[in-house]
């Protein structure tokens, strides 16, 4: 074959074509272990920030003394012990788009913005080092201004108080809606109440917010410049915190999860 002919040239550049597309199929798969571990390391340096554990050697060795994973039923609020080695990683987010997998969520409930969710969470629970639970962390997030935010909320185990909050993942403009990743604002929530004494949701994020009256147990003050992230963020706790775990929190306020 004359390797200047049209044919030839037309045949060399198929050859490299295909050898780079091997090439590239082949890095792909060679780091996928090493993306998998990142993965999972960002999520267990977000659950042991929330938790608030101090790392002592690796970020695993910490997660692993610390951290206990559980997979949650969340229509019956039932921890499903026989099914634990699922939770640590348990993908909910891609669940929630298999039917067979998740529930549709009813227009008119879905203050989150989010359509569907799993009919399974995984939720952690943060132990000292007696092993005993200092805080439950449930995953939870909704539709806000650019983006949907995933983040965690560590609940004291009184099943009522915040504990602390993080945001792991959204797509918010950087110094205002982004601000929801700032730690003063965070710590805002910190010590805020999730229903008041006649077991209804009052927890909410407001302009103003209540410092020294009635409201001072439940609202954080809302971001300035920020209303529709706010806006977002605050009906994401109030629909999974008020609703979707609802019956675990209600088991847990009556000391019928940590015995």
């Amino acid at each position: 074959m004359n390797k200047d002919s049209v044919v030839g040239t037309f045949v060399i550049i198929i050859g490299f074509c295909l050898v780079c597309s091997v090439l590239v199929s082949s890095a792909v798969v060679a780091l996928e272990p090493f993306k998998a571990a990142a993965v999972a390391n960002d999520r267990q340096v977000s659950i042991l920030r929330v938790a608030g554990v101090e790392t002592q050697g690796t970020v695993a060795q910490t997660y692993a003394a610390h951290i206990e994973a559980q997979l949650l039923d969340l229509e019956t609020g039932d921890i499903l012990a026989d099914r634990q080695s699922e939770a640590d990683g348990y993908n909910f987010a891609s669940n929630a788009a298999n039917p067979e997998l998740s529930v549709a969520i009813p227009a008119e409930e879905d203050i989150a913005g989010i359509r569907r969710h799993s009919t399974l969470m995984p939720i952690y629970l943060a132990k000292d080092d007696e092993g005993k639970v200092t805080r439950v962390i449930l995953p939870f997030y909704g539709a806000a201004l650019w983006s949907t935010a995933y983040g965690y909320v560590a609940i004291a185990p009184d099943g009522n108080t915040i504990d602390a909050v993080t945001f792991y993942q959204h797509g918010e403009t950087p110094g205002l809606g982004g601000e929801i990743d700032n730690p003063r604002w965070q710590a805002l929530w910190v010590g805020k109440k999730i229903e008041n004494e006649n077991g209804e949701l009052a927890f909410t994020i407001v302009k103003n917010a209540d410092h020294t009256g009635p409201g001072k147990d439940y609202e954080v003050d809302a971001l300035s410049g920020a209303t529709l992230t706010t806006n977002g963020i605050r009906h994401a706790a109030q629909y999974w915190l008020g609703s979707v775990y609802k019956p675990f929190l209600d088991k847990l306020r009556k000391g019928e999860i940590l015995q």
